[in-house]
């Protein structure tokens, strides 16, 4: 039973209950929930307040309705990215893992470096820099929105790349005649906001995994700056880490 007079509303307190048995492992992946009746029964709740904390947890990507069948947790396979010592991009991290995925180029335009750029990249106020923008489809679903900023002093030519068959790190080593040393990178829990939501085709309210990377080539001299909003309920990142000796 939920409490009416918390003052977390019950739509909320609904969604929350379900988002916890889903996590336990109390309900699992590809089963059927309760009805929204017998939601009603156990907590004591409206039909409006069920119905309004079911939509929030398919908005999220958690649950799934199918019209006469009933309301099911969704059966996805996650993709893992591995996080550890070896330094792979998100194209070679699939192929690595035989998933078929499609990258579709929205837009690829050549900018002035503003401060913060330069600041990231070591470069000069003004400065060319390739800004690309991409989406990455599994099974004609968007996993990924992709934003890179790269400087084209240490790359002539990279705009003039496919990036719809061609992959960023080895188009940067090919074109700038450098390997590719290390990164740094940041992740965090966001909110996907109206047009990162769009783009991923969830609700602007769902949850994204956003990583922050900074790209560097072997002699320490930064090459790209990046960002990457991954769907939350397809990406997962994965380490193996040994116990210190």
């Amino acid at each position: 039973m939920l409490k009416p007079v918390s003052s977390i509303p019950l739509h909320t307190q609904v969604a929350n209950y379900i988002r916890e048995k889903i996590y336990n492992r109390e309900w699992e992946v590809g089963e059927k929930i309760p009805t929204e009746f017998e939601l009603c029964e156990a907590l004591g709740m409206s039909r409006g307040s069920i119905k309004r904390g079911i939509s929030i947890l398919v908005k999220e990507g958690i649950l799934i309705q199918h019209r006469g069948r009933g309301t099911f947790v969704v059966n996805r396979n996650t993709i893992s990215h591995p996080s550890g010592n070896t330094l792979l991009s998100f194209a070679e991290s699939l192929k690595a893992q035989n998933i078929d995925f499609k990258t579709r180029v929205l837009s690829k335009e050549i900018i002035s470096a503003d401060f913060f750029i330069s600041e990231k990249l070591f470069i000069s106020v003004g400065d060319p820099v390739l800004l690309l923008k991409r989406v990455r489809c599994v099974e004609d679903e968007p996993i990924m929105y992709i934003e890179n900023r790269v400087s084209l002093a240490h790359c002539p030519g990279l705009d003039k790349v496919n990036f719809e068959d061609e992959a960023l790190f080895q188009s940067i080593e090919k074109c700038s005649g450098k390997k590719i040393g290390f990164s740094r990178a940041k992740y965090a829990a966001k909110v996907a906001g109206e047009q990162r939501g769009n783009i991923l085709q969830i609700d602007e309210s769902a949850p994204v995994l956003h990583l922050e990377q900074h790209i560097f080539y072997s002699d320490n001299t930064p090459t790209e700056w990046g960002n990457v909003w991954l769907r939350a309920n397809r990406y997962v990142v994965g380490t193996v880490l040994l116990r210190a000796q």
